[in-house]
């Protein structure tokens, strides 16, 4: 791997006690995404902050150190995401610089936002949206556009390297 740029932390440790490695990650996660919000090229990035029954964090956490293997639906901890949870903000943030691919993507009417770190097996995907415009207070908001946090992940393998050099040559931004 190519030496970290300076805007980029470490990745961290996450072996041992699992509910202790957790509530490390979510403390970064909680820095980062709730008491800080990144942004993506200037818009906001929000995160799902559904709290299923019997949890305790939010889908948007654990969707970046987990996976969902179909077979049964869990989702599972993955230990190469978990570590990764650290770039994921700063990812975000950086978008501009030489290091990140970031480019978008349409399919279905949705527009999918992909940032990319190619030299460290990184990517960042969200889901573009327009908030539509309301009145508060007598006061009308005019529209805006977000992006969505969707996942985070290490991507591993030729093939899923492959993938994204296909979808970033294919681009329409």
């Amino acid at each position: 791997m190519n030496e970290l740029p300076c805007w980029l932390p470490k990745m961290i440790c996450v072996d041992g006690d699992f509910h202790k490695v957790v509530s490390c990650l979510y403390n970064i996660f909680h820095r980062d995404f709730i008491e800080d919000y990144p942004k993506l090229a200037g818009m906001d990035v929000w995160h799902d902050r559904t709290v299923k029954a019997g949890e305790t964090y939010e889908e948007g956490f654990w969707h970046l150190i987990t996976r969902d293997y179909a077979k049964d639906g869990n989702r599972i901890f993955d230990p190469r995401r978990a570590e990764k949870l650290p770039w994921c903000a700063p990812t975000l943030n950086n978008s501009e610089k030489t290091q990140v691919k970031y480019w978008i993507c349409g399919k279905s009417g949705k527009l999918t936002c992909y940032v990319w770190l190619e030299d460290y097996d990184y990517v960042v995907i969200l889901e573009k949206r327009t908030l539509p415009a309301k009145t508060v207070a007598g006061r009308e908001k005019l529209k805006r556009t977000i992006v969505f946090l969707k996942s985070a992940y290490h991507v591993d393998g030729d093939s899923n390297r492959r993938y994204f050099r296909r979808k970033y040559e294919s681009r329409i931004a």
